[in-house]
């Protein structure tokens, strides 16, 4: 004897309406959670996001502090530059005009190139 029961298919059981009623139900039911892990893991990239930042906070304050003592060395250097350049300047330019005046008597320009030997050891150490 062969019975012909036929097993209804699932189209006639569950209808898409019924679909839709579980999916929210259960979008619903697991909304909080979900919700409560999206936002602790926010907070911890947040946490996370400002230590980065205090650490580069630090960081470039540092590198700044360090560039600018480095520019003040080279202000300095520069001014004592200038200024020897300056020195020279105004002592090779009287130098000049009194070697010229003491033409014809070596023993004083003699005695003027020490002098203006001196002034660029002085210049160079004072300055």
């Amino acid at each position: 004897m062969t019975s012909m029961f036929r097993a209804p298919r699932a189209q006639d059981l569950v209808t898409d309406e019924d679909v839709k009623t579980w999916v929210l139900a259960a979008m619903d039911a697991t909304m909080p959670a979900l919700l409560k892990e999206c936002r602790e893991v926010l907070l911890f990239a947040m946490q996370e996001h400002k230590k980065v930042l205090a650490e580069q906070t630090v960081i470039m304050r540092r590198t700044l502090e360090e560039q600018s003592a480095q520019m003040i060395r080279t202000l300095e250097v520069q001014g004592r530059t200038v200024s020897r350049l300056i020195a020279f300047g105004g002592l090779s330019g009287i130098c000049s005009a009194l070697w010229k005046d003491l033409e014809g008597d070596r023993k004083a320009q003699y005695s003027l190139a020490v002098g203006y030997g001196l002034g660029v050891f002085v210049i160079i150490l004072w300055v």
